[in-house]
């Protein structure tokens, strides 16, 4: 009975031992991939950002001028020469967006390549600020979706939100408001995502500042994009 009750007990420690071992390793393996997604999107990210970034300035400049052109045109004369400088130059505007939609278009569908080869669970970061920049009233992200935010962006700019939560404490709130700073929205959108007042943001900025020891003359924005 002793020998049998061994023996049982024997082959639970081997089974428990076999399980813990699979379980490390589907561990190792999953931690892997998810380091390899991390390693592919910050060398898409090195490589692109400044290119995007400098392309959405410009996309905007465009747009602004198409939309003062669209209304210049209005109160032209539709067969004065004016009217037809204002037709001309809104022409070559609308060709300078569509080429540079698509130098976007090539640019995210390379990050679309990089994610689809590196197994990407994670969801569409970049769709999401796109919702909130759009829409901010009525996006509506869950928490999870902020938490993806907030873990992409940390990825992105090199762990400056691991570091400054290690080293200030910065809240999850605050982390967010360095989320919205760093990808450029400005503080008519930061207002519009956080459906706040603009009193109740400037005291949040301010209690960030004061957790970052920044002086009054410090700009915040400015010194997270420094980041």
């Amino acid at each position: 009975m002793d020998i049998l009750w061994g023996s049982v007990s024997w082959g639970v420690g081997c089974l428990i031992l076999i399980v813990a071992v699979a379980c490390s390793f589907l561990l190792g393996v999953r931690t892997g991939r998810i380091y390899e997604r991390g390693e592919a999107a910050r060398r898409w990210f090195r490589k692109n950002r400044t290119k995007m970034f400098r392309n959405r300035l410009r996309l905007a400049s465009y747009q602004e001028e198409v939309e003062r052109l669209e209304r210049e045109k209005e109160s032209l004369a539709i067969q004065s020469g004016e009217y037809e400088r204002v037709q001309s130059e809104l022409a070559d505007y609308r060709e300078r967006m569509e080429r540079l939609e698509q130098e976007m278009k090539v640019i995210m569908n390379e990050k679309d390549t990089v994610d689809s080869g590196s197994d990407k669970t994670e969801m569409d970061v970049s769709k999401l600020l796109g919702k909130l920049r759009e829409d901010p009233l009525h996006a509506n992200l869950t928490k999870e979706e902020w938490s993806e935010i907030i873990i992409m962006t940390d990825v992105f700019f090199n762990n400056f939100l691991t570091d400054l939560r290690a080293k200030y404490g910065i809240t999850r709130h605050e982390r967010e408001i360095c989320c919205l700073i760093k990808w450029n929205f400005s503080r008519k959108e930061q207002l519009a995502v956080f459906n706040n007042t603009p009193d109740a943001l400037t005291k949040s900025k301010g209690r960030l500042k004061k957790r970052l020891g920044l002086d009054e003359k410090t700009d915040l924005d400015t010194y997270i994009r420094s980041l």
